[in-house]
């Protein structure tokens, strides 16, 4: 049985009217009901504090993949730079193994985290996560530019930094062929180094 690993902070934990909850895995699950999904999203978690989590998160189950989801908050913390955040991000997937992850790039925050989070500083997330899978040939969601391409309020809940249910639809849409896609080509290698 394949075993995925659903890794990030409150919107991977799939934090619901203040609260985590399975929506994300749920969702997920609908598309591989013979997939084990284990979430490891951590509300409030930072890629700092993901690196000394991947041990027993991560590396302990031995997934067959795992799905990288940060930026959200280390956009908001002072004390982590774009580029630590490209360098944790870059470290997690080594460690993991290049193979084994798939990226999803940070989305969009609504008005009232302006301050903390401000569009242009997202976008610049976003678009270090998307680089950063280039370099290291690993698929990524570029889920920033799809929140655009819909209409953010909508894919917000009212505290306007979590998401609503019709985002996690979109979300996990849009990730069901990457996952498809990497499972079939892990499959594939397998097979062939079995051989």
């Amino acid at each position: 049985m394949n075993r995925i690993v659903l890794l990030g902070d409150s919107i991977t934990a799939g934090v619901t009217d203040g609260y985590p909850s399975a929506i994300f895995s749920h969702k997920l699950q609908n598309y591989f009901p013979e997939t084990e999904f284990i979430n490891r999203g951590v509300p409030g978690d930072i890629t700092r504090n993901a690196l000394d989590r991947l041990q027993a998160d991560v590396l302990e189950v031995d997934p067959t993949l795992v799905t990288i989801f940060f930026g959200t908050n280390d956009v908001a913390d002072e004390q982590t730079s774009l580029s630590d955040y490209t360098n944790n991000l870059k470290k997690i997937c080594q460690t993991i193994g290049t193979k084994k992850c798939i990226l999803i790039t940070p989305g969009v925050a609504g008005p009232s985290h302006q301050d903390h989070r401000p569009d242009k500083q997202m976008a610049a997330y976003a678009k270090a996560t998307f680089d950063l899978a280039q370099r290291l040939d690993i698929p990524c969601l570029n889920w920033h530019k799809i929140m655009l391409a819909n209409i953010p309020a909508q894919l917000l809940q009212v505290d306007e930094l979590h998401y609503s249910a019709l985002a996690y639809d979109l979300l996990t849409k849009n990730l069901r062929d990457i996952i498809r896609t990497r499972l079939a080509d892990i499959t594939k290698n397998n097979i062939t180094l079995n051989f």
